[in-house]
C-alpha cells in the first residue's frame, strides 16, 4: 500500500561551481598573471589589462575579488579575472579551473553529437512516416482509424510504422550516409553482445516519435499491433534522451501553456493527441508513468497551475499519487528556500495551483474527449484542489476502524494542511477530521501528539543558532535572494528588459548570475537563453525559472525591479569603497588618489539613492 510521503526539500547541495570556488584562492589565481604587492590587508598592483603607472589593481583576499580603479574599472572574482585575463567564455573559465583544482566536471553533451543524433532520429521519423503509408503499415494504419486520428494529426505528430523485418530502418540510414556506430548510439538499433549481429530496436510497431521542446526528434514510443508485450516501449536513454526529463507534445504546446499559466498532465501519446486534435493545446502527456521530479521542474518554469488527468483506472490513481509526490517535493523545494530567504520581503512566492480531473470510470482522457469534448472541459474546469482529491483517496487506504489506521491518515495529510494559511487549516481540517470520524478536538491532539514526539528533532533543525556573521557572509546572504529574485522578474516579464538595458552587470555578486543576465540581456525568448549559457549553468537556471514571482501589476513590478537594482548598484559602491580602503595601510588615510576616488564612489552612492532605470 503506498502513502504519499511529503518529504522537506534542501537546496543547498554543493554545486561543482561552488566547489571549484572553495578551492581557489585568489591570490594565487592572479599572482601568475600580475606581480602582487601586499598593501595594508590586500595586494595592490598596476593593472594587467591596461598600461598604467600608479597602481589602480586591488585584489582583497577577505572577499576573494579583485578590482581595477583604473582605465578598465572592472573587476570580479577568480572566475571572472580568469575569463578576462585568459580571453575565454565562462565554460572554457570553468574548465581550465576544474582542471586546476582537481574538480570532475560532469560529461556534457557534444553539441555537434547532439546535432547528428537529431539528425539520425529525424531520418528515422521519416522513414517510420514513409512505411506507415505502405502495404506493411496497413495494420498500423488501421489502429490509428480505429482511434480516430484525423490526418492533419498524423501528420503534425508525424506518426509512422517499424517494419518487422528487423534490419528496414538499419538499411535506410546506412543507405543515407548515417553510420551503424550513430544509429546504435541514438537507440534506433541494437548488437548482440555475442554474435556482433546488428538489428532494429523497434520491430514491428506504431512509432511516435518524441521530441524535445525545440521541436527536435530526441526518442522513439513504440506501440505493439499484436499482444506482445510490452503494450509501449521507448528509446532507452541516451546523450540526447531521458524519459525523465521529457514532457511528449511540450513542443507543441509550450506557448499554450505559457500563455495560460496552466498544464493539463495526461498520461499516453493519444491522450496527448487528441487533445491536441481538439484545439485543448496547454496538454502534455508524462508517457505512461508518473511526473517525475525533472518533468515538474520543466513545467514549473511556464506554469503555477497543474492539472493531472490521469487515466481512472486503479493504475492511473496509483500514478496520480506519485505525480502529486513528485510535484510536492519542488513546490516544497521553493518554500524551503522561500523559509531560508524570510529575511527579505523580496522572497514571498505565491503557491503552485496543484489539481486533479476526476475522469469517469472506464474513460480515459482520448476517449473522453473524443466522446464529449464539454464534458472533458468541464471535468478540467473543476478539478479538485490537491487536498480535496487527497484526503478522500489517502483515507480509504487505511482501516479506520483502528486507532493506528486514522494516525497514519493524519501523519500522511497534515503536512500539507500545516502548510496552508489559517482560514484554509481551518477549513481542510475539519475534512480531515471528518474523513477519519474524528472531532476536531481529536484531531489537534493527535498532531500535538505528534509535534510533542518530533520536537527535539524539529528543535535541532529549527533553532539551530545562525552562523557567525562575517562582511563575506553578509554579501552573499544578501546576494542569493535579491539578484535571483531579479532575474527571476526579468525572465518572467521580459517587457521589464528595457529597465534594465544600462544596469553594470558587475554590481552581480555571483559569476552564475552575472552570466544569466548578461546571456538573457541579448536574447528574445527563454529557448534561447537555454541555448546561450553554459550547460554548466542549466541547473542554476532552473532554479532561477522556478522561483515564484509576485502576481502584481507591471507598474508594480517596474517599482520592485528599480528598487532592487538600486540595492545591488549602491552595494557595489560600498564594496569597492571596501576594496580601496582595505589595500592601504592600517589606520592610515589613503593615498590622494585613491581618496579621490572614494569621493567619486560616494557620489555615484549619493546618485544611486535617486536613479530610477537603467535604460540606454
Amino acid at each position: 500500500m503506498r502513502i504519499l510521503r511529503i518529504r522537506q526539500s534542501k537546496r543547498h547541495r554543493l554545486s561543482v561551481i561552488d566547489d571549484i570556488k572553495a578551492r581557489l584562492d585568489i591570490v594565487d589565481v592572479v599572482s601568475p598573471y600580475v606581480a602582487l604587492q601586499k598593501s595594508g590587508r590586500g595586494f595592490k598592483a598596476n593593472c594587467p589589462f591596461h598600461n598604467e603607472k600608479t597602481p589602480s589593481f586591488v585584489v582583497n583576499p577577505e572577499r576573494q575579488s579583485w578590482r581595477c580603479f583604473g582605465a578598465c574599472a572592472e573587476g570580479g572574482g577568480a572566475f571572472d579575472f580568469v575569463m578576462k585575463a585568459e580571453n575565454m567564455d565562462f565554460g572554457q573559465a570553468l574548465h581550465l579551473l576544474a582542471q586546476r583544482t582537481g574538480v570532475q566536471l560532469e560529461k556534457r553533451g557534444d553539441p555537434e553529437k547532439s546535432d547528428i543524433l537529431h539528425s539520425v532520429n529525424r531520418a528515422a521519423a521519416t522513414f517510420y512516416q514513409e512505411t506507415l503509408k505502405t502495404e506493411e503499415g496497413r495494420q498500423a494504419r488501421n489502429y490509428i482509424d480505429s482511434r480516430k486520428l484525423n490526418d492533419s494529426s498524423i501528420e503534425k505528430f508525424i506518426l509512422g510504422y517499424s517494419p518487422s523485418s528487423g534490419d528496414g530502418l538499419k538499411s535506410h540510414l546506412l543507405l543515407h550516409d548515417f553510420k551503424i556506430e550513430q544509429a546504435i548510439e541514438a537507440g534506433l538499433v541494437r548488437q548482440d553482445e555475442e554474435s556482433g549481429r546488428t538489428y532494429d530496436f523497434f520491430r514491428g510497431r506504431l512509432m511516435f516519435p518524441i521530441f524535445d521542446r525545440r521541436g527536435n526528434v530526441v526518442g522513439f514510443g513504440g506501440r505493439a499491433l499484436d499482444d506482445s508485450n510490452p503494450k509501449y516501449i521507448n528509446t532507452s536513454a541516451t546523450s540526447i534522451f531521458d524519459k525523465r526529463n521529457t514532457l511528449y507534445a511540450l513542443n507543441f504546446a509550450i506557448d499554450k501553456v505559457r500563455d495560460q499559466r496552466t498544464a493539463v498532465v495526461v498520461e499516453g501519446y493519444m491522450d496527448a493527441i487528441a487533445a491536441h486534435e481538439h484545439g485543448y493545446t496547454n496538454v502534455v502527456a508524462s508517457m505512461g508513468t508518473a511526473l517525475t521530479e525533472q518533468q515538474v521542474a520543466q513545467l514549473r518554469t511556464l506554469a503555477d497551475k497543474f492539472i493531472l488527468a490521469l487515466d481512472p483506472d486503479a493504475a492511473g490513481q496509483e500514478a496520480t499519487l506519485r505525480s502529486l509526490e513528485s510535484s510536492w517535493r519542488v513546490i516544497q523545494s521553493n518554500a524551503a528556500q522561500q523559509r531560508q530567504r524570510s529575511q527579505s520581503a523580496l522572497s514571498q512566492w505565491k503557491t503552485t495551483d496543484l489539481r486533479v480531473a476526476a475522469l469517469p470510470e472506464g474513460l480515459d482522457p482520448d476517449a473522453l474527449i473524443r466522446q464529449d469534448a464539454s464534458r472533458w472541459e468541464s471535468i478540467v474546469a473543476d478539478a479538485a484542489p490537491l487536498l480535496e482529491f487527497l484526503i478522500p483517496n489517502i483515507a480509504a487506504r487505511f482501516d479506520l476502524t483502528v486507532p493506528h489506521g486514522k494516525s497514519q491518515v493524519v501523519d500522511a495529510i497534515w503536512p500539507l494542511i500545516a502548510a496552508l494559511d489559517r482560514l484554509d487549516r481551518e477549513q481542510y481540517a475539519q475534512k480531515l477530521a471528518d474523513a477519519i470520524g474524528v472531532s476536531m478536538e481529536a484531531l489537534r491532539a493527535s498532531v500535538g501528539n505528534h509535534r510533542t514526539s518530533n520536537r527535539q528533532s524539529r528543535r535541532t533543525e529549527r533553532y539551530e543558532p545562525p552562523p557567525e556573521v562575517t562582511e563575506s557572509t553578509l554579501n552573499e546572504s544578501f546576494a542569493e535572494p535579491v539578484e535571483e529574485y531579479i532575474l527571476a522578474l526579468l525572465i518572467n516579464k521580459p517587457d521589464l528588459k528595457e529597465f534594465a538595458e544600462n544596469f553594470d552587470s558587475q554590481c552581480f555578486y555571483s559569476i552564475e548570475n552575472r552570466e544569466v543576465f548578461t546571456n538573457w540581456m541579448s536574447c528574445s525568448k527563454i529557448e534561447e537563453l537555454w541555448d546561450s549559457v553554459d550547460e554548466s549553468l542549466h541547473p542554476h537556471l532552473t532554479h532561477i525559472t522556478t522561483i515564484d514571482i509576485l502576481s502584481v501589476e507591471l507598474i508594480e513590478s517596474e517599482r520592485a525591479l528599480t528598487e532592487m537594482l538600486r540595492r545591488l548598484q549602491r552595494r557595489f559602491h560600498i564594496v569597492d569603497q571596501q576594496n580601496i580602503l582595505i589595500s592601504g595601510p592600517t589606520g592610515e588615510p589613503p593615498p590622494r588618489e585613491l581618496g579621490e576616488r572614494i569621493s567619486e564612489i560616494n557620489e555615484s552612492i549619493r546618485q544611486s539613492e535617486h536613479m530610477g532605470v537603467w535604460r540606454k
